[in-house]
């Protein structure tokens, strides 16, 4: 009883494992339309048989690894670690593979390639594994991930010839996905991405701001009904994007428009309720924006299949939304101030969420008419990124000034 007591973080391994096996499984049985990936890059690297060796070998590097932080080594800050990069980089995989189904056509034909070890296990591979939901490649992501993990490792570190036999082994791996055809340039590269971004989350932001952000997620932070209707929320932009990318627009219209529906409500909802039962939470204003920034851009991206302008205003969001994560957290950091919804912000939401509902019901609307109303949306997106950027220098400023008369108090008094 008290080795399960003591254990009971290793039983995240099998939940997600069976989650992430059954979610996978489910989109590949899906029979949807396809984006195949595709770079010149691909065009230029030859098909080599004898890279199956390192790729099969990614499969026991995985394992070995997840075994050895999970029993050998002793820090559970480096389990952690090593499992939250993992299963950020699969969860996102899932996400990806649902909302932009996709693969290549990269294969060669082998039937009249030999009759090689090397070749038969590859055409076998070939059966097995369809090239479908290859971006990015979990294959490069996870050998990285388990490299670097390593690295950091003291123990593992110390011995200089495993710590260059995994590094070799981890760049053949990456290598072989290519070599093999079973992922594209842009699949690899992706993956590499978003290991450094992983990396940095894991192993410098979270310990650097571990004290911070353990005042945030906690359990009586996050269990709150409004934090639950924006959760929800979250969930129906996915829902969303997935159906328009999957099946397209036509069909599936009128649930799309619940959807809709559905979002502006638990968004009306949630902040009604965290103000009248007093349940405003700091873990409740990081969920409500992300979720509202995440339904906004997917209505914002069902609209620029046909209307063009609606792709400027979506790059004007992404621009608006990097813009105030990177600035709204170094003022969360450096001052703890609390950013609030404002007005022109709540106006920039309803606003998008109207035009996006008048064009989904009237689709046959002349395009000077939808010209204007999402135009709409673009001016009152430049207007709250405006305010919001005037806001935030406002407060930098201020903590910098009063920095400077304290940090010049002290030069005096000395």
């Amino acid at each position: 009883m008290n080795y399960l007591k003591k254990s009971k973080h290793l039983w995240i391994i099998p939940a997600y494992g069976i989650f992430y096996m059954v979610a996978f499984m489910l989109m590949e049985q899906s029979n949807v339309k396809i984006h195949i990936i595709h770079s010149l890059a691909d065009d230029r690297i030859p098909f080599c048989e004898y890279f199956i060796i390192p790729y099969v070998m990614w499969y026991f590097f995985l394992i070995g690894t997840v075994i050895y932080f999970t029993i050998s080594c002793p820090s559970k800050k480096e389990y952690y670690q090593y499992l939250g990069t993992l299963g950020a980089g699969m969860t996102l995989f899932l996400l990806i593979s649902f909302v932009y189904p996709n693969g290549q056509h990269l294969r060669p034909d082998l039937t009249t390639a030999g009759d090689s070890v090397f070749l038969n296990v590859v055409r076998f591979l070939y059966k097995i594994d369809t090239p479908t939901n290859i971006f990015p490649s979990m294959h490069v992501f996870n050998a990285t991930a388990s490299c670097i993990a390593l690295y950091q490792n003291e123990r593992c570190r110390k011995n200089r010839i495993f710590t260059a036999a995994q590094i070799v082994l981890s760049i053949s791996i990456v290598l072989s996905t290519m070599f093999l055809k079973q992922h594209s340039v842009a699949d690899v590269m992706t993956a590499l991405i978003l290991n450094i971004l992983c990396y940095q989350l894991f192993y410098k932001v979270i310990p650097a701001r571990q004290e911070r952000l353990a005042e945030v997620f906690t359990k009586k932070e996050i269990l709150t009904l409004p934090n639950l209707l924006s959760s929800v929320r979250l969930i129906l932009a996915i829902l969303f994007l997935g159906i328009f990318e999957r099946y397209g627009t036509v069909q599936y219209r009128p649930l799309l428009v619940l959807l809709v529906i559905a979002a502006a409500a638990t968004d009306i909802l949630d902040g009604r309720i965290a103000r009248s039962f007093n349940s405003v939470s700091k873990f409740g204003r990081i969920l409500d924006p992300v979720a509202d920034k995440a339904m906004q851009g997917v209505m914002l991206a069902y609209l620029v299949p046909r209307y063009p302008l609606a792709k400027l205003v979506l790059i004007l969001f992404a621009v608006k939304e990097c813009y105030m994560m990177v600035t709204g957290w170094k003022v969360i950091m450096e001052t703890r101030t609390t950013i609030e919804p404002q007005w022109h912000g709540k106006l920039n939401t309803a606003v998008t969420y109207v035009v996006v509902m008048i064009l989904m019901a009237g689709p046959r609307l002349p395009y000077s008419t939808s010209n204007v109303l999402i135009g709409a949306c673009a001016v009152c997106m430049t207007m709250s990124l405006g305010m919001y950027a005037s806001q935030f220098r406002e407060i930098l400023e201020q903590q910098n000034g009063s920095y400077r008369k304290m940090h010049g108090r002290f030069s005096r008094e000395s």
